[in-house]
């Protein structure tokens, strides 16, 4: 799925695409913080992005999902 088709849908669409495993964490958060790369030097929405922490994070909810 694109970046589009996954920074447009709402958190309740994402967190069911995430559980039937259509999406993962990772791929949503990757998704998120491409678009804000894309567009935050045109909008100065975020002081701060911890591209590597948000990504352990996604990965460890992905892990906790996998393993029930």
């Amino acid at each position: 799925m694109s970046e589009p088709e996954v920074t447009r849908r709402t958190a309740a669409d994402l967190a069911a695409a995430i559980a039937s495993g259509a999406l993962s964490s990772v791929e949503v958060t990757r998704a998120h913080l491409d678009r804000i790369a894309k567009v935050d030097d045109k909008v100065n929405a975020f002081l701060h992005i911890d591209t590597e922490g948000a990504l352990a994070a996604a990965a460890a909810v992905d892990a906790k999902r996998a393993n029930g």
